[in-house]
């Protein structure tokens, strides 16, 4: 590491800039930061305790930006194995071990043992987290204390926890807004109630005017809670919700609880479970509110079938006509050897109409409102015993998503209107479990609550999924409603240039498919699927989407370019080399793509080659093959990179954000530091912070 200013340690001076090795034994043992720091002490990471130790105390191998994904499989691996032991087995240490430290390779215990043995029946107690428990029995009662809930959500999940919250704050009585961030009116007073994701650390697209926002009015009479939704895997994690909470308590708003964090790649229900609780208990105690408010959501009453008059189209989307929808990948048969990589499903290339006066742009996206597939819905209807025909007028205390005072029928209810595949909350679990009088099914409920993260999260069970498992619950088709979220709309990145047909767009949709987690049938991906049906003249709806920041060619047709897109990752840089063709550019362009197989899902070869495009290919099921990965093709051919990149190139990178984008930024750090001799960070950053270096990346 390098100083980031002039400054002392240990009382010896260190120079701006000037390299310092840190020892981390020593500062894993320093006084200041650890009472007594010889000693082992495994409650230091109570998490009472892990949150108040200094942010620079600890720094295992692998910290920060640069850490190891595998470090973090390893610990949740580790922790699921845990769970499992003690939950089959008691452990003791009937020899009251004081801790020996081995050391070879790694740190470990000398000569620790154990006494193991089988737990008993009685012993495997169900445990309930007394606070979720206490959290959901707790009821508001107010009158007209203003309540505001804003959200910044890009894929939905942020506004629908946003849409829940206020739903159940209108039904305990407060004058509730439910509002986007950057639709919101500051309040004056009451409470004030953000969530809230991050988008490659920038703000979600409702919320960029917002977060560019230099001054707030006052907001000292405001009680404040933040939510930040995200995932640890990324580097930007929680850092648009941070500002939002720095930005709002600077302007006087009062915390009315610490700000919360839900983690993607961990037990996201859990943790806004439990950040809700803590938001419940705190609301309670201000209001001194004791009054049970909490009725059913929705009502519901059997209508005749000529009542039917269903609403089913959002406002902010339009009618796409197909004009073809055409496979992309061939018959892998015979290709490779399938034992060692399987072949994904197909891609399809959709071409559809856009209605007049609707425009769109080279790297944008189209989101789309999908339908559930027929054969899912017939399987929701027969686990809720409902006829597909039953209709329906729903009813609704608060602002939903669903059609209410409508007549419609069961079948379009949840053919068009809810998530049929979510993972099952606790709270859904809890639920189910009110609806059955079987002991049996009461106690395998409360057993997989208690194991939730291994027996429902890792296996992506859904509510339906239970009640097929447990036929004795009974559950009403409104406590499902309530239950399901909102179909939020599915985003795919452009696949060519308006230049080309401006009422024409292309997407490139590729099928998820395989067996699901939970062992029981396959999974089929909503979106993907519900495209790949449609037919030549069929409508869909969507909208176009511009994504934050706008994902561009640069403005002068002369400049070179970097195109890193393996996979459907290709789809934006179709349409950028479309443009680029009819634009007539000049600057030269590095194109690096790559699939499993040439002859099975190089996608738009034919396109390019009719194009006259040259690209560096990288093929993962092709033995002896010199790419199998596009960033070994980018360290194949360093000198063309850092030759267009010496030239002011714009780098472009689309696909898979968990692996492939972390793995191309390292290639492109590695060329940069063997030519200059120099770490990287700081020269990529600055490509960043310029628009050269954008990533259109899924995770």
């Amino acid at each position: 590491m390098s100083a980031v200013e002039d400054t002392t340690i240990g009382g010896y001076p260190i120079a701006k800039g000037q390299g310092v090795g840190m020892l981390l034994p020593a500062l894993h043992r320093n006084p200041k930061a650890w009472e007594r720091p010889d000693e082992f002490d495994i409650d230091r990471w109570l998490p009472e305790n892990k949150k108040n130790h200094h942010p620079g105390a600890y720094k295992p191998f692998g910290n920060g930006e640069r850490a190891c994904i595998g470090r973090q499989f390893a610990l949740t691996e580790a922790r699921l194995a845990l769970a499992m032991i003690l939950r089959r087995f008691a452990i003791s240490d009937p020899n009251v071990y004081r801790m020996k430290i081995k050391q070879t390779l790694t740190l470990k215990p000398d000569g620790f043992t154990v006494r193991v043995r089988e737990r008993r029946a009685h012993e495997r107690a169900v445990v309930v987290a007394p606070e979720v428990e206490e959290s959901e029995q707790q009821e508001i009662a107010v009158t007209g204390v203003p309540l505001t809930v804003a959200y910044g959500s890009n894929l939905g999940t942020s506004s629908d926890i946003a849409e829940r919250l206020a739903e159940r704050a209108g039904r305990a009585g407060f004058a509730t807004t439910l509002t986007t961030l950057d639709d919101m009116t500051p309040p004056s007073e009451g409470l004030l109630v953000v969530v809230a994701s991050s988008y490659n650390g920038k703000a979600p697209d409702n919320a960029q005017r917002f977060d560019a926002l230099e001054t707030l009015p006052d907001l000292s009479r405001v009680h404040l809670a933040v939510l930040g939704c995200g995932n640890t895997q990324w580097p930007t994690y929680q850092e648009f919700p941070r500002r939002a909470y720095e930005k709002l308590t600077a302007a006087g708003a009062v915390p009315l609880i610490e700000r919360g964090e839900a983690d993607a790649d961990g037990d996201f229900d859990g943790d806004v479970s439990a950040w809700t609780a803590k938001l419940w208990a705190a609301l309670a105690e201000e209001y001194s509110a004791s009054t049970d408010s909490a009725g059913p959501r929705y009502e519901m009453e059997v209508l005749s079938e000529a009542e039917v008059r269903p609403a089913v189209v959002s406002s902010r989307a339009f009618p796409l006509t197909v004009v073809s929808n055409e496979e992309l990948t061939g018959d892998p048969t015979g290709l490779w050897d399938f034992s060692i990589e399987a072949p994904r499903p197909g891609v399809r290339s959709i071409v559809a109409r856009l209605p007049e006066g609707v425009t769109y742009s080279a790297g944008d996206h189209v989101a789309v409102f999908a339908k559930n597939d027929p054969e899912l819905v017939e399987w929701a209807l027969r686990c809720l015993r409902v006829p597909r025909e039953q209709v329906v007028r729903l009813r609704a205390a608060g602002s939903t998503h669903l059609p209410v005072d409508t007549p419609v029928t069961a079948g379009l209810l949840l053919t068009e209107f809810a998530e049929l595949q979510d993972v099952a909350t606790r709270a859904d679990i809890e639920a189910l479990a009110a609806h059955t009088e079987c002991p049996w099914t009461g106690g395998q409920l409360a057993e997989l609550t208690a194991n939730y993260a291994d027996e429902i999260l890792a296996k992506r069970v859904s509510p339906l999924a239970l009640l097929e498992r447990f036929p004795a619950i009974s559950l009403p088709l409104p406590v499902f409603l309530e239950m399901a979220g909102p179909i939020k709309p599915r985003y795919y990145s452009v696949s060519s240039s308006p230049l080309a047909d401006p009422g024409l767009v292309r997407l490139t949709v590729g099928l998820v498919e395989g067996p699901a987690w939970s062992g029981t049938g396959t999974y089929q991906g909503m979106c993907s699927a519900y495209l790949a049906s449609l037919k030549e003249g069929e409508v869909f709806y969507g909208y176009i989407r511009v994504p934050a920041p706008p994902f561009r060619l640069p403005d002068d047709p002369a400049t070179p370019v970097i195109l890193v897109g393996p996979g459907t990752g290709f789809a934006p840089l179709r349409g950028f080399l479309e443009e680029r063709l009819l634009t007539g550019a000049t600057g030269r362009a590095a194109i690096f793509t790559g699939c499993r197989h040439p002859q099975h899902d190089q996608l738009y070869a034919g396109d390019l080659a009719r194009w006259g495009v040259t690209a560096h290919a990288a093929y993962s099921a092709v033995p002896g093959h010199p790419y199998r990965f596009v960033q070994d093709a980018i360290a194949a051919h360093a000198d063309e990179v850092w030759e267009l990149l010496s030239q002011g190139a714009h780098v472009y990178v689309c696909g898979d954000g968990l692996r492939m984008a972390p793995a191309v930024r390292q290639a492109l750090l590695d060329i940069h530091r063997e030519r200059t001799g120099q770490d990287g960070a700081a020269w990529l950053a600055g490509l960043e912070a310029a628009g050269r270096y954008q990533q259109d990346v899924f995770a």
